[in-house]
């Protein structure tokens, strides 16, 4: 995302990070809302991406380092020594069949913020 001057615009995640923003916009409905991708570049590379739902009008990359999503992690059964099933945990589980595979899965979430200050972290600077 260019600032007014034509330079990249940078945005803080927290006091020591500093990422780059690109937006895609990737769909546009009958109805005229937009799909977008945000993706957050740090030192010229894609750490994380976001997609905004249907919205009107530009979106909006600070405001999406503090929503949330979802993602589905799979422990498949059918392996040697499949993990076991936490008990007593506040976290959703679920199991069945995943993938027509025997399994337990858990629903994790995170901020989209907290996701690039994990990225950056793995990060090795020479």
């Amino acid at each position: 995302m260019k600032g007014k001057d034509g330079r990249e615009m940078k945005i803080k995640v927290n006091e020591n990070i500093a990422v780059g923003v690109k937006i895609t916009q990737t769909m546009v409905s009958p109805a005229g809302t937009a799909y977008g991708t945000i993706d957050y570049m740090y030192e010229g590379v894609c750490i994380h991406s976001a997609t905004t739902g249907a919205i009107r009008g530009e979106p909006n990359p600070i405001a999406m380092l503090d929503r949330s999503y979802t993602w589905t992690e799979p422990h498949y059964q059918d392996i040697p020594n499949p993990d076991p099933k936490p008990e007593g945990t506040t976290a959703k589980i679920s199991a069945g069949s995943y993938g027509g595979r025997p399994a337990w899965w858990e629903e994790k979430a995170q901020t989209h913020r907290q996701a690039i200050i994990e990225a950056v972290a793995q990060i090795i600077k020479d």
